[in-house]
């Protein structure tokens, strides 16, 4: 049921009057919670039925976003102006959460969809029941070459909106073949970062492990031991280092997209162990 409902899009209105696209699905029964999930980059909410259906059916409602340039929601692919735009985003949504249903909040993002919440939770995160961050996009496992960050910085002034390829195989999202010919075949999903964008994100990332001791909600960090595309390294020291509640999982041999591993019954587990300890506090 929630499935078939979640491939509904609605559009809602951002701060600056951004039109937005939006996916739901609704807690069965009595809500316990109320779940903002942000995909990665160049990923989109559609992606997520699986996991919106699993969240719903555990009594947790799902707001799934399009985030600027992505899936659904308007906007030049892969490109963002400024990086705040994206964490305003997160507060204006949990708004329009908050007027629909009375439930815990809580926040899920995978890959740069981790680096919106982690960054937003190092803001404006007040009200967040706790949060979860799978294989967040802290770095890439490979360094960028030398020539790319030049031709990065030499468009950042000329060409700021111009799409570059990131180079991204999606053989590397998930050990199942077929997650990354689906991805390949989706006409919305795309693989290109303006330089601007990039310039963004990179600023955003530092800002993130600079102010970690920001983050004082329950935090799930769930990390694929073996990440191909961000790294597993960075994201693992930073999330060790944190104070608080604060849980970290690796998943070894696991790809990218934890959430998509044929194993990923492990993943769904350790989630629900989380959130009975986060709901009954």
């Amino acid at each position: 049921m929630s499935v078939a409902l979640f491939a509904d899009v609605a559009f809602w209105t951002a701060a600056d009057g951004a039109r937005l696209a939006l996916r739901r699905a609704p807690a069965a029964g009595r809500a316990r919670g109320a779940l903002i999930l942000l995909h990665g980059f160049g990923d989109h909410s559609g992606r997520y039925a699986e996991v919106a259906a699993w969240f719903a059916e555990r009594g947790i409602g799902v707001w799934a976003l399009d985030q600027r340039g992505h899936g659904r929601s308007p906007g030049r692919r892969g490109h963002v102006s400024r990086f705040a735009q994206f964490v305003s985003d997160v507060a204006a949504l949990r708004k329009l959460v908050g007027g629909e249903e009375s439930a815990p909040q809580l926040l899920l993002g995978h890959s740069f969809g981790g680096t919106v919440v982690l960054r937003y939770l190092e803001t404006a995160p007040e009200g967040v029941a706790g949060a979860i961050v799978s294989s967040p996009f802290l770095a890439v496992t490979m360094a960028v070459p030398l020539w790319k960050r030049a031709v990065a910085r030499a468009l950042l002034d000329l060409l700021p909106a111009r799409p570059v390829a990131t180079g991204l195989d999606v053989a590397h999202l998930s050990t199942d073949p077929a997650v990354g010919q689906a991805a390949k075949s989706d006409h919305l999903y795309h693989r290109v970062m303006t330089p601007r964008a990039y310039h963004e994100i990179l600023a955003a990332q530092r800002a993130v492990v600079a102010e970690g001791d920001r983050i004082a909600v329950p935090l799930l960090v769930l990390l694929a031991g073996d990440d191909r595309i961000v790294s597993r390294a960075a994201s693992e020291a930073f999330a060790r280092g944190l104070k608080g509640d604060v849980s970290v999982t690796v998943y070894e041999s696991f790809f990218h997209e934890i959430f998509n591993e044929p194993q990923r019954a492990r993943v769904y587990r350790d989630v629900e162990r989380w959130l009975d300890h986060v709901l009954a506090a």
